[in-house]
C-alpha cells in the first residue's frame, strides 16, 4: 500500500552506546525523541474508556518515569530492542489502564468528553502529514484503524508507527516471521477496503 509509510528519525549511534554505559542524559534523549510516536501508539491503542477519563499525556509521562527508572537494567544494543522496549512498556501501562477502569462502575455520562485529536496524530504517523494528506483523510484514517480487528490494528501499529521489523514483531506477538508479514497484508488490505468505502485512496 503505496504512501503509508512514515519515517522514523534515527537516534544517532553515540547516544545508545553512551546510554549502555549509564549515561542518563543519553537514555533521556533516546526517550523524548520517541515521544511524539509514543503518544499517537497511546493514544491510538488507550480505548475511548480510558481515553475519557484520562489525559493521554498524562499516561505517556507515566510511561517515561517508569522507563527511565528500569533504564539501568536495560541492555540498549540499538534502536530496534529499545523501541520494541518502549512501546512494550507502552502497551503494558496501556492493558494496566483498561483492567482499572474496567472495574470502575461510575455512570459513563460523567465521562470527559474528549475530542479525537490525539487518534488524527496516530493516523498522520501512517502518512506523511495531517497537512499533507487532509483533515477529511486523517479523519477517515483515524475511523478506519479504529474499526480493524485487535491483532490488524496491532500489526499495522507496530509495524507502521513503532517501525519494528518483522522479526521483532513476530517475537512480540509470538508468531512466525511468516505469519507476520502474511497478517500484516491482511490487516493493510482490510485498512484500504475500508478506506476505499469513504472515498479514501492513499497513494
Amino acid at each position: 500500500m503505496p504512501g503509508i509509510l512514515g519515517n522514523v528519525d534515527t537516534a544517532d549511534d553515540d547516544w545508545f552506546e553512551a546510554a549502555r554505559k549509564g549515561d542518563h542524559g543519553a537514555i533521556e534523549r533516546l526517550i523524548a525523541r520517541y515521544q511524539p510516536r509514543l503518544h499517537a501508539f497511546i493514544r491510538l491503542r488507550l480505548g475511548d474508556r480510558v481515553r475519557a477519563r484520562e489525559a493521554t499525556m498524562d499516561v505517556v509521562q507515566s510511561v517515561c518515569r517508569e522507563l527511565l527508572a528500569a533504564a539501568p537494567g536495560f541492555d540498549f544494543r540499538g534502536e530496534e530492542r529499545f523501541r520494541d522496549w518502549l512501546f512494550t512498556a507502552a502497551l503494558n501501562k496501556i492493558i494496566d489502564k483498561q483492567r482499572f477502569h474496567a472495574r470502575d462502575k461510575r455512570d459513563g455520562a460523567r465521562e470527559r468528553d474528549v475530542a479525537d485529536e490525539g487518534m488524527v496524530q496516530a493516523a498522520s504517523y501512517l502518512t506523511p502529514s495531517v497537512d499533507a494528506i487532509g483533515r477529511e483523510t486523517a479523519d477517515a484514517l483515524t475511523a478506519a484503524l479504529a474499526e480493524l480487528s485487535e491483532e490488524h490494528r496491532e500489526v499495522i501499529t507496530l509495524s507502521r508507527i513503532v517501525q519494528l521489523p518483522h522479526a521483532v514483531i513476530a517475537e512480540s506477538m509470538g508468531r512466525s516471521e511468516a505469519a507476520v508479514r502474511q497478517l500484516l497484508v491482511r490487516a493493510l488490505l482490510d485498512l484500504t477496503l475500508r478506506l476505499k468505502r469513504r472515498g479514501i485512496v492513499l497513494g
